[in-house]
């Protein structure tokens, strides 16, 4: 029988070929979680996801990820019309619609932890602890928003972990019609100018499928944990400020 770890700060990380096949993916539990455990187990393959209700945090490293190669975004052709009028519009200091990175990075999180969703639990497992691990890894520049505003109100974005060349997205959420998806497109074209190559999505959705990501195996997750992720204990964090849907800042 597959053992379930007891994870923390100090603890050795099991590989993520440990996970269990049923329920699937399962790999550990935690009796909180913090910014450190988080950046050492995207490392090792595994993110944290459960009900805050729950007595123990749970981490999973599924035997099918969800990922986007930054080069197989797909927009939709009645997407690709609102986009033509947000890129016409971008050199406009005054654009009604905006789309930023690292504004305001508490703000994303905490959207993403009360917006309801049709899936099992909604975002109620982004828990104070969470937010407090993830707000801190964005302190130290390991951790990154992107921001969708119209008329100065926040309408839509997403957070996640840079690891080197991979970025592991976490939550995204939105307020209005499309919101997500502007956010979503404007920061894989410029996560691909900050040399990501690959895009972790975690877990499989139709609307992950619709913007081009698709299902690898666990094993071929591992290979690009392994040649893409950088173990530095520093990062050059991102400016803050507003980006062109082509990856650029205004």
């Amino acid at each position: 029988m597959t053992p379930l770890y007891l994870i923390d700060d100090e603890s050795a990380l099991p590989p993520s070929h440990h996970a269990l096949e049923e329920p699937d993916g399962l790999i550990a539990v935690s009796n909180t979680v913090t910014a450190n455990l988080v950046w050492r187990a995207y490392h090792h393959g595994y993110y944290p996801c459960s009900p805050v209700d729950e007595e123990f945090t749970l981490w999973w490293a599924p035997s099918e990820r969800m990922v986007l190669f930054p080069q197989n975004l797909h927009i939709s052709k009645n997407f690709k019309k609102l986009l033509k009028r947000i890129i016409a519009d971008e050199s406009n200091p005054d654009a009604r619609l905006r789309v930023t990175t690292n504004y305001c990075f508490e703000e994303v999180i905490r959207s993403c932890a009360t917006v309801q969703r049709n899936q099992a639990f909604d975002g109620n497992w982004i828990s104070e602890d969470v937010i407090a691990a993830y707000t801190a890894l964005h302190r130290q520049g390991r951790a990154h928003s992107f921001e969708a505003w119209q008329d100065g109100e926040l309408i839509g974005g997403l957070y996640g972990v840079r690891i080197g060349r991979i970025f592991c997205g976490e939550s995204m959420f939105s307020k209005q019609s499309q919101a997500s998806r502007i956010a979503f497109s404007h920061a894989v074209n410029f996560l691909a100018n900050q040399g990501i190559m690959l895009i972790d999505c975690q877990q499989d959705s139709d609307y992950l499928r619709s913007l081009g990501a698709t299902l690898i195996p666990r094993g071929e997750y591992e290979f690009y944990i392994h040649t893409l992720s950088d173990r530095a204990t520093t990062a050059t964090p991102w400016l803050a400020g507003r980006i062109a849907y082509h990856g650029h800042y205004i």
